[in-house]
């Protein structure tokens, strides 16, 4: 699937970084440190209702290749 940019991503913003586990962007809340962006399954990732999933990118352990940033659910 393609996103239409051809750039690279980053996480240089305020409260942006990429999880070391699932190689996902995320954001950290500046008001209570929730981290937003993890992986379905990512140990990192918070336990929100799951009655609204998301795109159901999933982080496993054995991933060969995280290196683009995985998906964000």
């Amino acid at each position: 699937m393609s996103l239409g940019y051809s750039g690279s991503f980053t996480a240089d913003g305020p409260g942006e970084f990429w999880c070391d586990v699932c190689g996902a962007r995320c954001t950290r809340s500046s008001t209570d440190g929730t981290e937003y962006g993890h992986l379905v399954g990512c140990p990192n990732r918070p336990d929100f209702d799951h009655s609204h999933s998301g795109s159901g990118h999933r982080y496993t352990p054995d991933q060969d290749d995280a290196s683009d940033g995985g998906a964000s659910a």
